[in-house]
């Protein structure tokens, strides 16, 4: 018996599962995150999306649609930061790491720029960031 159709064996008709998307590597303390989107194609649908390595408090994925979003409460320099995507046939496919620079929120920066403080029973002093001086 012939059929009309070629035989095509060893064809699984997927193509290898894959992920991309292109990260936001700057973030501000307090304020919310830009964000970006996770994308996976091939493998196997349905798709799960998760995070991979240290991220700063408040950064959170959408694990059915890979958005990362979020408002960072922490500041910092967060590296070797990725997502993953698993597929329906529990494979997994990882973003190419990067970091992530949380700066801290303008308040901290504000508390923490150097002032001038005249103590009106002595000499004026000065702070500085990991000092004190006092001027006589």
């Amino acid at each position: 018996m012939t059929f009309p159709f070629p035989c095509m064996t060893g064809f699984s008709g997927a193509s290898a599962l894959s992920i991309g998307g292109t990260p936001v590597t700057s973030a501000t303390q307090n304020s919310a995150y830009i964000g970006f989107t996770a994308s996976a194609s091939g493998g196997t649908p349905s798709y799960t999306y998760s995070l991979v390595g240290s991220w700063p408090t408040g950064i959170s994925i959408n694990s059915s649609s890979g958005v990362v979003s979020g408002t960072p409460t922490v500041s910092g320099t967060f590296a070797s930061l990725s997502v993953r995507v698993t597929d329906g046939a529990s494979a997994t496919a990882d973003l190419a790491s990067f970091t992530l620079t949380v700066a801290p929120s303008a308040a901290i920066r504000q508390a923490m720029a150097p002032a001038v403080y005249v103590n009106s029973n002595g000499p004026r002093q000065s702070m500085t960031p990991g000092g004190f001086i006092n001027e006589a």
